[in-house]
């Protein structure tokens, strides 16, 4: 099955996954906490944020997809690998970080297999580390004021890719030249390319543009896990011409998230 989900990124652009009974019933566990950390007052949930705003709970300002000017409107928690001391107070959160964590496991198992399929059919290589450089991350959304048609602008999350599910309509991605809305049932993922994907292939499989389209919903959740391959060793592509000397990515990808507010991606 997997060898159709990279046959999918190689053809269309990104890639729908189908759950099993058991991986969906995991998922609907990680949101169903999600749903209790978000309904926490503010205060309560800025006590499991870090000094920079990295790791655990992030207010609504802090991230933008284009500008500092039009930060995005949702606030969100992040869960970088298994350091849940970088969570302040993150003992008091142990349903919440246990069940991202193993919806988490399942993710990591899959994006393993797709991206290796994808780096042994264009390049004849092998998919590099990444579980300590990656993270989950759960953005919500509540009901947003119309002067804003986007939730979030245009724009690709400069990962290896991003696997996401969405509860509710808002979506929309660009495969091609025209703007696509989609969503996803209780059983299914989206995996998203990102600008390391593309590198890494070549451009022959561009990074997908996405935005979220502000319907006015009561309330919204998306539930991604950003894959970053690892720093601690060069990452070259996989596809380059024969005279192109090789390029080492690690300093792209790790300044990159500087562009939405954020900082560096870390060694952990």
């Amino acid at each position: 099955m997997t060898l159709d989900y990279a046959r999918e990124l190689l053809g269309v652009g990104y890639a729908r996954i189908s759950l099993d009974t058991e991986e969906a019933a995991l998922l609907a566990a990680a949101l169903e906490e999600c749903r209790r950390f978000f309904s926490l007052p503010d205060e309560t949930k800025s006590r499991y944020s870090s000094a920079d705003r990295n790791f655990g709970y992030r207010p609504l300002g802090v991230e933008y997809s284009i500008t500092a000017d039009r930060p995005d409107l949702n606030d969100c928690f992040t869960l970088w690998s298994d350091r849940l001391d970088l969570v302040p107070n993150s003992a008091e959160l142990a349903p919440l970080t246990g069940a991202l964590l193993r919806w988490r496991d399942h993710l990591s198992a899959l994006v393993s297999d797709v991206v290796g399929q994808v780096a042994e059919i264009v390049g004849n290589a092998k998919a590099p580390r990444f579980e300590a450089a990656s993270y989950l991350q759960v953005n919500s959304y509540t009901r947003a004021s119309g002067d804003r048609d986007l939730l979030q602008d245009r724009h690709e999350d400069g990962h290896l890719v991003t696997v996401i599910h969405t509860t509710a309509p808002g979506l929309e991605i660009w495969p091609g030249e025209e703007c696509l809305p989609v969503e996803t049932a209780p059983d299914e993922l989206i995996l998203m390319p990102g600008s390391v994907f593309a590198d890494l292939t070549g451009g022959r499989v561009g990074a997908l543009d996405h935005q979220v389209r502000n319907l006015g919903l009561e309330r919204r959740m998306s539930l991604m896990y950003f894959v970053n391959p690892e720093l601690t060793e060069p990452l070259y592509p996989w596809v380059r011409a024969a005279d192109e000397p090789p390029a080492d990515l690690r300093d792209k990808i790790r300044s990159h998230p500087a562009g939405f507010g954020l900082p560096d991606v870390p060694v952990l």
